[in-house]
């Protein structure tokens, strides 16, 4: 894909005003479009340069990110303090590091960033009105080429759209907003009472996701697994309940935090639920705001600059007067438009072309 398409949709998603938590994960997506990476995460800072929420597409394991926390982040060799501000120090607030032979042997790289496998780091500082609120951190392995001068540019040239995305700040909850079933989802094998027996790195970030808005030294110490427990247990009660031909709420949930929206379906996993090693699965999926998958879907198709615009507005549900004024353009111009893209989109009204567009199906002709 073209690297002024992946900005332009950048720019997009920055400018839906939705809340800097729910932005994050399709940003950290086009991100690494933009500037090629294995992985990436969002570290969220109060004034003093201290850590208060994070996302991050690999998670650490509960156990190790609890020793990063206690041994790491306010160590003198990785003090995260320490190291941001001389980042956000930066002209730019763009940096990129590889490791030395010095940081090879110490602790923190051996079991924390090798564990990420964030070899080469690529971090930029997302500021305010020159304060700053939060480092992006864009991740590649080592045996992948260190991040250079080009992906420092790329990253810069974006940096003023992911501060006004992640600045936007929480104006709105997942009740407010039109959800879907996203791809992103996992599976957890439970006992039937509710207690964890399996369940992949991927199961475990979702469930934390789903169960805690704030990421950071101070919740993480207050037992997140003691937060997951309650509803794990809550869906085995109800699976249990309908099994025995009890009335009850069918075996699912819905859990809203700062991220969105996660839903919890429970079923059996063994033919005969009576057996006391009876397993449980519990699959875990996100929802996304329909107008983020709107944008991602959008970024495929071969529409022009004026196109995506205009169908990102007609999706929002502006009018054509509207439009005609966001764009400075006459109001026949806009009916032009959108007349050649429902005609690129094979589609009759504004409806349609949301739908088609959403569907993510590919245009002929």
């Amino acid at each position: 894909m073209k690297q002024s398409n992946v900005r332009a949709r950048i720019r997009q998603l920055c400018c839906l005003g939705l809340p800097g938590e729910m932005l994050v994960g399709s940003l950290l997506t086009a991100l690494r479009e933009l500037v090629p990476s294995e992985s990436a995460a969002f570290f969220w800072v109060d004034a003093r340069g201290e850590m208060r929420n994070l996302y991050a597409e690999r998670l650490l394991p509960a156990e190790v990110m609890s020793l990063y926390f206690e041994r790491y982040y306010d160590g003198a060799e990785s003090s995260f303090r320490r190291a941001f501000r001389e980042r956000a120090a930066a002209p730019d607030g763009v940096v990129a590091t590889s490791p030395d032979a010095q940081l090879k042997k110490t602790g923190y790289y051996n079991e924390i960033m090798r564990r990420l496998d964030a070899h080469h780091v690529l971090y930029g500082i997302v500021r305010e009105q020159g304060a700053a609120l939060g480092q992006l951190s864009l991740y590649r392995p080592q045996d992948a080429p260190a991040f250079g001068t080009r992906e420092r540019s790329d990253l810069a040239s974006v940096m003023h759209y992911i501060s006004h995305g992640i600045a936007i700040g929480n104006t709105a909850d997942a009740s407010e907003l039109q959800l879907r079933d996203s791809d992103d989802e996992a599976l957890l094998v439970l006992d039937r009472g509710g207690r964890i027996r399996h369940a992949s790195e991927k199961a475990r970030r979702l469930l934390l996701l789903a169960t805690t808005s704030e990421i950071n030294p101070a919740t993480l110490k207050a037992a997140a697994s003691d937060r997951a427990a309650e509803p794990l247990r809550l869906l085995c009660g109800r699976l249990e309940a309908v099994a025995r031909g009890e009335e009850s709420p069918p075996p699912a949930m819905a859990l809203d935090t700062r991220w969105g929206r996660h839903v919890l379906r429970a079923y059996w996993l063994d033919d005969d639920p009576g057996s006391p090693q009876a397993l449980v699965g519990v699959r875990v999926q996100r929802q996304e705001p329909m107008i983020l998958r709107f944008v991602e879907a959008m970024g495929r198709l071969p529409l022009s600059p004026q196109q995506r615009e205009i169908a990102l507005m007609i999706a929002q549900g502006r009018s054509n007067q509207e439009i005609a004024e966001d764009l400075g353009v006459s109001g026949n111009t806009v009916a032009y438009h959108i007349k050649q893209l429902f005609l690129k989109l094979d589609v009759h009204d504004r409806a349609g072309a949301v739908e088609r567009i959403a569907a993510g199906s590919e245009l002929h002709g």
